[in-house]
């Protein structure tokens, strides 16, 4: 069964691929505010801030989308949440080629690294973030 084009959603596919690379790392869209975000460290949001998309058809092989993401990591100490984006960006360059069933990764890009980003609403959490980008587009039909 192949996936509805409304259905093409880079940040998905960003969040199950990282998921998948980042064994016991929270990795999600929206995380929990306040003192709940302490149980979850180590994390990882991922937030479209941007991108195109080139919707022309089901069938046409350019039908792609090129989102591009604030992928914040937070954890305990800054040094951990370094490490983690460290991580981030070491497993974000492995991801052409990979799919999951929402979507097939051409290509990523890098705009900044890992970087301080003061967490003022979670004092007691640090974050880490960098902004990267990605052009994915449907999964390949399966016989």
């Amino acid at each position: 069964m192949t996936t509805p084009l409304s259905d093409l959603d880079g940040k998905q596919v960003a969040i199950d691929l990282l998921s998948a690379a980042l064994d016991g790392v929270h990795v999600t869209g929206a995380l929990p505010e306040g003192v709940a975000l302490m149980g979850v460290l180590p994390a990882v949001r991922v937030l479209r801030i941007g991108g195109t998309s080139d919707m022309r058809g089901w069938s046409d092989p350019a039908t792609r989308d090129n989102p591009r993401f604030s992928v914040d990591c937070y954890a305990a100490t800054v040094g951990e949440a370094m490490r983690l984006g460290l991580r981030v960006r070491g497993m974000w360059e492995l991801l052409p080629n990979q799919s999951t069933a929402e979507g097939l990764v051409n290509s990523v890009s890098e705009e900044t690294g890992p970087q301080d980003r003061p967490e003022d609403l979670n004092s007691d959490a640090y974050r880490v973030g960098m902004i990267l980008g990605m052009s994915v587009r449907p999964p390949l039909p399966t016989s």
